[in-house]
């Protein structure tokens, strides 16, 4: 299990190392564009593990209510400040290995009587790979999102091409194949802004989260985030090389959306609507 404060160094770093790169800022407008197909202003949501508060910020600019969570105080921190001022979005403690049983033991709004709560649900670039299952979170959601409702998810593929091949030719074989053992301990360096505590990481198949959600939700749609792009810690790398990164955006745009290549990307995008 993952201790809460694992990511709380992400924090003061993060947006600079992932969200306003050139990279990061592509791979989220695919992911808000998708938002944008189900939620719309008057919805009401609920986001796992929110980071810094960048998706519920921009959901709630177009009449979005967002209940933004996370388990790090670091980023709940930055998320509040973030989003301070803004009526649409709560920002609270949820912590994904220790779901509550009511909403009321976090100090979350609305009270559960009302469930069915929200409209949907989503988390974006792999807080759920923090889980070791996910037949849990799936009970949890469904008892709290309306018939219908959709659960986004952008979740580390257990096949990233880039990362075999980028740290393959470099000689780490280590963390060149790491994804394939399905359950690793996930470095990341100080140098590319993140936590060098190693976190356990798990990276389920589109399968796998498909059966463990299947009792309560169907799969509506998947597609890869990054096949042609590379993962964060190779961004400034490539964001040096102009020319490169333009060609790579243009293959990600034309070719980056053939759900069936999802498992090779750095992150896929799957979305399950509740039965």
């Amino acid at each position: 299990m993952n201790s809460p404060q694992a990511f709380d160094p992400l924090a003061p770093t993060y947006d600079t190392a992932f969200t306003d790169t050139i990279i990061g800022r592509y791979l989220r407008e695919q992911v808000h564009a998708r938002l944008a197909r189900h939620f719309q202003a008057g919805s009401h949501i609920l986001e796992l593990g929110c980071g810094t508060g960048e998706d519920a910020l921009w959901l709630a600019e177009r009449g979005v209510r967002v209940l933004a969570t996370d388990v790090s105080a670091g980023m709940l921190a930055a998320a509040r400040a973030k989003t301070a001022g803004n009526p649409l979005i709560e920002v609270e403690r949820l912590d994904l290995n220790a779901l509550p049983i009511s909403l009321v033991q976090e100090g979350l709004r609305p009270s559960p009587t009302d469930n069915p709560i929200f409209d949907g649900a989503f988390s974006n670039f792999g807080p759920l790979n923090c889980l070791g299952e996910w037949r849990t979170l799936a009970a949890w959601l469904a008892e709290r999102i309306q018939p219908g409702g959709v659960v986004g998810m952008g979740v580390m593929s257990p096949l990233c091409l880039w990362e075999t091949l980028w740290h393959g030719l470099h000689g780490d074989f280590k963390t060149a194949t790491r994804r394939w053992r399905q359950t690793t301990f996930q470095p990341h360096t100080e140098a590319a802004g993140f936590n060098p505590v190693p976190i356990p990481i798990h990276y389920p198949t589109i399968r796998r989260l498909t059966h463990d959600f299947g009792p309560h939700f169907r799969r509506i749609y998947v597609q890869p985030l990054g096949l042609f792009l590379p993962p964060s810690d190779v961004f400034p790398v490539i964001e040096s090389r102009p020319r490169l990164l333009n060609r790579l955006l243009g293959l990600e745009a034309r070719l980056g959306k053939y759900s069936k290549l999802a498992l090779f990307a750095d992150h896929y995008w799957i979305e399950l609507k509740k039965r």
